[in-house]
């Protein structure tokens, strides 16, 4: 799915949340309240994290947003299979979401490390639902610095 084709379907699904409250009340502020309450609920926040991610993909594994992003976490999931990575990363996640309840609770949690490890989630689902076994080491391999050439080796 292109990027360009989920940001309009977002779109329009906030001006139609718009254009139904309008049609209701005949109020523009409730028109604008709708539309408000369209751009930040949960689905909005879902077609925000995909486009998040489709973005990361385009860029690439070598690109050096992606690599600060992920690098660390590759150069820990090096020598792993694709599935192996994929247990891993859901190990980490649930540690990692335990650790930001126990620190929310003390009043001082940080979702960045779990919104990496959420992000990291759906693109190894994404490689393994594409089949892309093979070319798993070669991007692991890419975040981590090194060519796609050395990868192949």
């Amino acid at each position: 799915m292109s990027h360009g084709r989920r940001e309009e379907r977002e779109s329009e699904r906030i001006r139609a949340a718009a254009i139904a409250a309008r049609s209701a009340t005949g109020s523009a502020m409730d028109a604008a309240l709708a539309q408000i309450g369209a751009a930040f609920d949960e689905t909005a926040a879902i077609a925000s994290f995909k486009l998040r991610v489709e973005h990361l993909i385009r860029l690439g594994p070598a690109h050096p947003a992606v690599r600060a992003r992920f690098g660390a976490r590759a150069e820990r999931l090096r020598g792993q299979n694709l599935d192996q990575a994929i247990a891993t990363v859901a190990r980490w996640w649930r540690d990692e979401r335990k650790a930001f309840q126990i620190a929310s609770a003390l009043g001082c949690g940080n979702r960045l490390s779990l919104e990496v490890l959420r992000e990291l989630r759906v693109v190894l689902r994404l490689l393994r639902r594409r089949n892309m076994r093979v070319e798993f080491g070669a991007i692991i391999a890419a975040a981590c610095g090194e060519s796609f050439a050395l990868a192949a080796e």
